[in-house]
């Protein structure tokens, strides 16, 4: 029998926020970025609505301190791509208007995860990013239905260079 696709992101994510920051400092599935408004022979009108969202960067949530920013990226299940996004999303904050108010504020990213990483805590470090690490039970039982390689980070077992330790 096929394994049921569930969808835990948010409420993984929605469940940390609420934990960890103030009611009212966070946002979920924040667009960042200027958007290039493209000529009109580039596009056609459909795909031109499409543009602030499928084309658009996402940040999974902005928390909103009155001394820093936080941005963060919930990796419930590896997925390529996390920490350069995070990375992205600090670069197109400062271009948001939005967020004019908070462009001077230091930034910290964040790396949410149940996972154990490894080589990819380290990775995230050395690109100045934070893991924080959330496994409450219902999470780890989630996990548990997928099979052991997927609990746990890629290269979890691959040393971090040692010209770099």
């Amino acid at each position: 029998m096929a394994r049921q696709y569930r969808i835990v992101h948010e409420d993984f994510l929605v469940e940390w926020l609420g934990i960890t920051y103030p009611p009212g400092t966070w946002r979920t599935n924040v667009r960042l970025g200027r958007i290039r408004q493209p000529a009109p022979h580039e596009l056609p009108p459909a795909e031109r609505r499409l543009l602030r969202g499928a084309f658009g960067a996402q940040a999974d949530a902005i928390v909103l301190l009155p001394d820093e920013v936080h941005i963060i990226e919930a990796m419930v299940r590896h997925e390529p791509g996390a920490l350069e996004d995070l990375i992205k999303y600090k670069l197109l904050f400062k271009e948001t208007e939005e967020f004019r108010s908070h462009w001077n504020k230091p930034i910290r990213l964040i790396l949410l995860t149940p996972l154990k990483l490894g080589f990819y805590e380290k990775l995230a470090n050395y690109l100045g990013i934070e893991v924080a690490y959330y496994r409450p039970a219902w999470i780890q039982e989630y996990l548990n239905t997928y099979p052991p390689r997927f609990r746990r980070g890629r290269l979890y077992s691959v040393e971090w260079p040692s010209e770099h330790k």
